[in-house]
């Protein structure tokens, strides 16, 4: 169970965490029946399919979204054929307290739905020279709703390089368990309800 921490809480947490508290990983789904809520983010968001049957996949996608007949059954096959590819996408993680927070989409990890599947400290491609941690205001970047603490970087395009260097990787161990054992030190059981 997630402790519930007010956003000034999380903000004050995240502020005073050394950069070698972050991590960049490859997260990939568990392939299980989404839920709408889960579905509708995936849907908005720049996530990327994987997997031997990836273009079988997309095809089918691009099929279910122009078929006249199925027009009207699109939201519901989208959703299925969601929960069943392989998604994967970038992040950088921290552990506040027992959980895994996602920086970059400024919400804990669902790990029951996702898991780990490559991760490095951030400070093997970074050090206090070239990134730190700071708050952006929605002034200097428009995006923003709010004032949001993110990793600051000199040169993005070492992320832009790891991702294109280990998103495309073709095996999908489970390293959640090791993420918890470099970081925390105890391994960690995913808990099913």
């Amino acid at each position: 169970m997630t402790k519930k921490y007010s956003q000034e809480e999380l903000d004050q947490i995240l502020l005073s965490k050394k950069l070698n508290e972050f991590y960049l990983a490859i997260i990939e789904n568990r392939q299980e029946l989404l839920t709408d809520e889960e579905y509708e983010e995936i849907s908005r968001r720049d996530k990327t399919i994987y997997g031997d049957n990836k273009d079988e996949v997309e095809d089918l996608f691009k099929k279910v979204e122009t078929d006249e007949r199925l027009k009207g059954f699109a939201p519901d096959l989208m959703r299925v054929m969601y929960s069943l590819a392989q998604v994967r996408h970038l992040a950088i993680l921290t552990m506040i307290g027992d959980d895994v927070y996602d920086i970059g989409s400024a919400k804990f990890e669902d790990l029951k739905r996702n898991k780990i599947i490559h991760f490095d400290n951030l400070t093997t491609l970074y050090n206090e020279s070239n990134a730190r941690v700071r708050y952006f205001t929605p002034e200097e970047e428009p995006q923003l709703t709010q004032r949001t603490v993110l990793v600051d970087v000199d040169d993005e395009s070492i992320i832009q390089s790891y991702e294109n260097a280990h998103i495309h990787q073709e095996e999908s161990e489970d390293l959640t368990s090791s993420f918890f054992i470099e970081v925390k030190g105890k391994p960690y059981t995913l808990k099913r309800k």
